[in-house]
């Protein structure tokens, strides 16, 4: 759906973001090896969302955005630092790098358009937890509502303490992805 070109600017464009946090090009080569370029956003058939190169494609052109222009929005006494919003909307998504693989299926692909699967994982933890840890292996450094912000994708529409007693930084990343999917489906 988007060209190599485009996925290796979009890779070129997220290494120079992270570098403001100080993750150099070859950390980011040591933990994800060749799959963050080539990484879906989502994996669900037919999704606006699921294509090769898709995750930094989005994260950079429509999650992160979203996130911005939302907290442009909110009065001055409850905005989120930009520069900790955009670290977390650059981080929270990147496990699915290792959570999601290519389809190899050719039945699945074609009869059901699932063209991106779940990878084996052994381990029980969600996507912010996950992508908390690869943050870690980044050697990036988050203070406790960014780490709240990261994980706040983990939490259920039920979990009354992260619905009523988030963050600023949280929600507006929490309604961020919810306008980023909301967007994949009206495309």
């Amino acid at each position: 759906m988007i060209t190599e070109e485009l996925k290796q600017k979009n890779f070129e464009l997220f290494v120079k973001k992270m570098e403001d946090f100080g993750v150099t090009a070859e950390r980011i080569q040591n933990v994800f090896g060749d799959k963050l370029i080539n990484a879906s956003f989502a994996i669900e058939p037919n999704s606006m969302l699921t294509y090769e190169g898709s995750l930094l494609h989005v994260v950079l052109r429509t999650f992160t955005p979203y996130a911005i222009k939302l907290n442009g929005l909110l009065p001055d006494e409850i905005k989120a630092d930009q520069k900790s919003l955009v670290k977390v909307c650059l981080l929270q998504h990147l496990a699915k790098a290792f959570m999601f693989e290519k389809n190899d299926n050719a039945w699945e692909i074609e009869k059901l358009g699932k063209t991106f699967k779940y990878s084996q994982h052994k381990i029980a933890l969600r996507l912010g937890a996950r992508s908390l840890v690869l943050a870690m292996k980044l050697g990036v450094e988050l203070n406790e509502y960014e780490v709240e912000a990261l994980t706040i994708i983990d939490k259920g529409a039920s979990d009354e303490q992260a619905k009523f007693f988030a963050t600023p930084i949280s929600v507006i990343v929490r309604q961020a992805n919810e306008l980023t999917t909301l967007e994949s489906i009206f495309k």
